[in-house]
């Protein structure tokens, strides 16, 4: 705040981070296969190049259906077991790659009870097999064994989780997002490459209980000594970091959702101290998922199951089986004023983003984590109103950093964790505000929801659809808030009464419009990389919204 000789002006300046690499726009990222077009971003090691890749002999196969099997020795914590790749090819092939940590052993590959020959480079591994041609159905088994990677700070840091409850009991799980399904099972290790179902059975001690993806089948003796096998069925195509495993003592928490579909069921599985408090603490997720449903459609997985696990760790958006490991608090110093369970609040919204539509690249993760984020945003907003939900975010402004674009190199295994999450709500947020009809931006919300469900999306098909819908060229906005790591600059100057204003350290495209409020009337401004005048009358206030675009101010 400061006075001027002609009246009084107030401006609302936000300060930004200028830490961390810097990266002006590239335009085409998914050509970048070499380590030297990466600028200064992480280096990319060969493991990377031959995961991230879909290298001819990834693109020769579409998997249809995994089956996996999985013996797990929690006294030795190692793991044995198999899995039955189901697949269509897509070219002729006689080589083809799948993924595998190096930390485990392949013991076979079979093929129409023929043993397969491979070879290993890091994670990944090639089969040579018989010459089969274009649009033939193969199914071959990888026999595999080993001690697999141990989280050191799960869900993070993936890798299994060995540990015991307050009870003493085993506790078991695994969480591998970024890492990858590599680290524990394997397959082709690739965000375009999701089974249209799947099958997983867990071998477990019979005085535990084991939980997965998808509905419990069968429970029956299992072939390995003291042990049960317990079969789980995924009925829609999952990402593979969402496929889970989690053995522990567990009992089930029975409820019921009613929506406009019908009456659907929600089977919890806690420790077995815990299911007093996790009967009344879960309850919440009705209304969660009421509320995603309202703006993004109805819950994606029913004839899979909704549900809450609880987990050593703190949560992972595992796909109808949600992480849950937040000590059944509401209140964990996330700034939700007591009204909701974080992780069950952000977790199930992954059940939309990251789930029902998932990312075609590590690259393009902030279509997971920055609309789940902003999901959060959008309950807030529904139970206790805009000025609240917005308080929210700046309240989380503070922990962007602006180190790197948002959206970063494709085909190189690029995860890029860094500011999905709260620069990438805040994006969605500006956008809304520039857009100015929010019938239009949940429009395009829901949307893309219901045109993309259960597939993959890139970048691309989000930036395409606001220009559908919105029917306007919005192209500049993304090419700066996603390929840009800086915000754009608001500069302005008070001469007189005028105020002179323009952006700056943007392209000569980036035309954003902005709105300010003079003495409390909002004005729609359309500035350029050129100043512009607007006449401020004598003794007004001037304030420069930051609470809605998110954006740097010079003065």
């Amino acid at each position: 705040m400061f006075n001027k000789r002609h009246g009084l002006v107030v401006i609302i300046i936000l300060a930004w981070s200028c830490s961390g690499i810097s990266h002006r726009y590239v335009p085409n990222w998914n050509t970048v296969n070499i380590p030297e077009k990466l600028g200064k971003y992480p280096k990319v090691r060969e493991s990377d190049l031959l995961r991230g890749e879909l290298s001819k002999f990834k693109s020769c196969y579409d998997v249809t259906f995994y089956d996996l099997d999985i013996d797990v020795n929690i006294d030795k914590k190692s793991i044995s077991g198999w899995v039955d790749f189901h697949v269509n090819t897509m070219t002729t092939l006689d080589t083809l790659q799948f993924d595998l940590s190096d930390k485990l052993k392949i013991v076979s590959i079979t093929f129409m009870n023929n043993n397969i020959p491979f070879y290993r480079k890091s994670n990944s591994v090639f089969a040579v097999f018989p010459q089969t041609e274009k649009g033939s159905q193969m199914v071959f088994r990888v026999t595999y064994e080993g001690k697999p990677v141990e989280a050191k700070n799960a869900p993070w840091d993936g890798g299994f989780v060995w540990t015991e409850d307050k009870n003493d009991n085993p506790w078991v799980a695994v969480a591998c997002e970024g890492e990858g399904a590599l680290l524990w099972w394997p397959n082709k290790d690739h965000p375009t490459e999701e089974p249209d179902s799947m099958q997983i059975t867990i071998h477990a001690p019979s005085d535990l209980f084991a939980v997965a993806n998808g509905t419990l089948e069968e429970v029956r003796s299992s072939s390995s000594d003291g042990k049960m096998a317990y079969r789980w069925m995924v009925r829609n195509p999952i990402n593979n970091y969402n496929v889970t495993l989690n053995i522990g003592d567990y009992v089930l928490v029975a409820d019921t959702l009613i929506n406009q579909s019908g009456i659907h069921q929600m089977d919890h599985y806690v420790l077995s101290y815990n299911q007093a408090v996790a009967q009344s603490h879960f309850k919440q997720a009705r209304d969660v998922i009421h509320v995603f449903e309202k703006y993004f459609g109805e819950f994606p997985w029913w004839n899979d199951g909704y549900r809450l696990v609880e987990t050593p760790y703190r949560g992972m958006e595992h796909q109808s089986a949600v992480a849950y490991g937040n000590e059944y608090k509401n209140n964990n110093n996330y700034y939700i004023y007591d009204l909701v369970d974080y992780i069950i609040l952000h977790e199930s919204a992954h059940e939309w983003w990251g789930n029902n539509i998932s990312a075609c690249d590590g690259a393009d993760i902030w279509l997971h984590e920055a609309f789940a984020t902003y999901s959060e945003v959008i309950y807030l907003e529904e139970k206790l109103g805009k000025l609240v939900s917005v308080d929210y975010l700046m309240n989380k402004r503070r922990y962007i950093r602006n180190s790197l674009p948002m959206v970063g190199p494709r085909d190189v295994n690029y995860w890029g964790f860094d500011d999905v999450y709260w620069k990438g709500a805040w994006v969605l947020h500006t956008l809304r505000s520039v857009i100015n009809d929010d019938d239009t931006f949940y429009g395009i919300l829901y949307e893309f929801q219901t045109r993309f469900a259960k597939s993959i999306v890139c970048t691309e098909d989000f930036i395409n659809l606001v220009n559908e819908m919105t029917h306007t060229d919005n192209t500049y906005f993304f090419d700066q808030y996603l390929y840009d790591r800086k915000p754009p600059i608001f500069e302005y100057k008070i001469t007189d009464t005028n105020l002179e204003y323009r952006w700056t350290d943007v392209p000569n495209s980036f035309i954003m419009p902005l709105y300010i409020n003079v003495n409390e009337e909002r004005i729609w401004l359309q500035p350029t990389t050129e100043f512009q005048i607007f006449n401020i009358p004598l003794h007004s206030t001037v304030d420069i919204p930051g609470r809605y675009f998110y954006m740097a101010v010079k003065d």
